[in-house]
């Protein structure tokens, strides 16, 4: 045989012995696997059943009642005086004197002499005038003696026809009544120039700001004082268009409400009333909202100041219109779209589509779509559907928020 031919038989005696081996190896293996399939299946633990039965998601309700509810609406303004004024001089003149009260933070009574003007200048004018005044009187007298006279002369000298005005010197007489009026006139300006030399305070007021002193000169129509009521005080409070909506108006076109004003003094609370005077007419473009103006009114209780300082920020609660037949609802029952989830009798979801009337930030009042009885869903579901079943845990004191 030759050497060629016992190569390939070796050759092919190899391959043989390697396919066995293989062989034997993978049925091993197949031969363990199953094995340990067995031994798994008959020793593992028994199958639970009960797993198979649903879990029903538990919710908390509420149920709803249906009642009146008071609209109140917060708000927020600075206090300001209801009168201010920007006094000027009507003379000019140097100041000579000024009130104790004419400083800043001072009180004027009305009719106080806030500031007198040197009044020389003023007397002499006066003087002057009533002398002017007394000539023309006296021209007056002796025109009205000579008018009289010609009239006499006229009717003795028999005259047959109607006298001409000229010779009974009524345009003469016209001339100095005339004169004498106008010096009256005269006087009675220097008089009043006389008075305004003393500049007078037009209302009881507290002094914001001064603008001349002793020495200076004060210029007719320029500013002396800035003065301001402390006395008689209003607020101008902001409403959001929704709570501007809630107004409740009397008959006769004004503002129906109850005002509740609050602010921090003294390290405690203090809380004032106030009176609505008028809406103002014209709502603020930037920020969309109506303004309510009420007059702020004296606390009587003793408990804090009278009144609020100018200028100080306070709080307030304006009482509105009363809604009735309406539901109060947790705000956070509210769903997207205007819907809420009611709990039927047998515990099934079911949407329900409400009209909102208004919402705060704890409730929503609702005026159509709930009924009293009604068992609201306050839980937030993942992905409800209608006819979904659930657990009314408010009734077995477990609920799920």
């Amino acid at each position: 045989m030759s050497e060629e031919k016992i190569n390939r038989l070796e050759s092919q005696r190899h391959t043989a012995i390697r396919s066995v081996i293989s062989f034997v190896l993978v049925l091993g293996i197949l031969l363990v696997g199953v094995g340990v399939s067995v031994v798994l299946f008959l020793t593992g633990p028994d199958v639970d059943e009960s797993a198979d039965e649903r879990v029903l998601p538990p919710v908390e309700t509420k149920v709803v009642e249906i009642g009146d509810y008071g609209v109140e609406m917060d708000s927020r303004g600075t206090v300001e005086s209801r009168r201010e004024t920007r006094v000027a001089g009507e003379v000019t003149g140097r100041v000579v004197e000024v009130a104790e009260g004419f400083r800043r933070g001072g009180r004027v009574a009305e009719g106080e002499a806030l500031v007198r003007l040197e009044a020389t200048d003023f007397e002499a004018a006066l003087a002057d005038a009533r002398s002017t005044l007394a000539d023309a009187e006296l021209a007056l007298a002796q025109e009205e003696a000579r008018a009289e006279q010609a009239r006499v002369d006229w009717e003795r000298l028999g005259g047959s026809r109607e006298a001409r005005p000229l010779a009974l010197r009524e345009p003469q007489l016209a001339s100095a009544r005339a004169r004498a009026e106008s010096a009256r006139a005269a006087v009675e300006l220097a008089e009043r120039n006389l008075d305004r030399t003393v500049i007078r305070a037009p209302f009881d007021a507290a002094v914001r700001a001064t603008h001349v002193e002793v020495g200076a000169v004060a210029r007719a129509g320029e500013p002396v004082a800035d003065l301001f009521t402390a006395d008689d005080l209003e607020i101008r409070l902001a409403l959001t268009l929704e709570d501007y909506g809630f107004l409740q108006y009397k008959e006769d076109g004004s503002v129906d409400t109850r005002i509740t004003l609050m602010g921090r003094h003294g390290g405690r609370e203090a809380r004032w009333r106030a009176e609505p005077l008028r809406v103002d007419a014209e709502i603020d473009r930037r920020t969309l909202s109506a303004f309510l103006i009420a007059r702020v009114l004296p606390n009587g209780d003793g408990d804090g100041p009278r009144l609020p300082p100018v200028g100080m920020f306070l709080n307030a609660s304006v009482t509105g219109q009363t809604l009735t037949d309406v539901a109060l609802v947790p705000r956070r029952a509210l769903r997207e779209g205007g819907e809420v989830i009611v709990i039927d009798e047998r515990n099934r979801v079911e949407f329900r589509a409400v009209d909102v009337a208004r919402r705060t930030r704890e409730l929503a009042v609702v005026r159509y779509g709930l009924a009293a009885g009604d068992r609201l869903c306050l839980t937030r579901l993942t992905a409800p559907v209608a006819g979904m079943e659930v657990i009314d845990a408010s009734e077995t004191g477990n609920p799920e928020k």
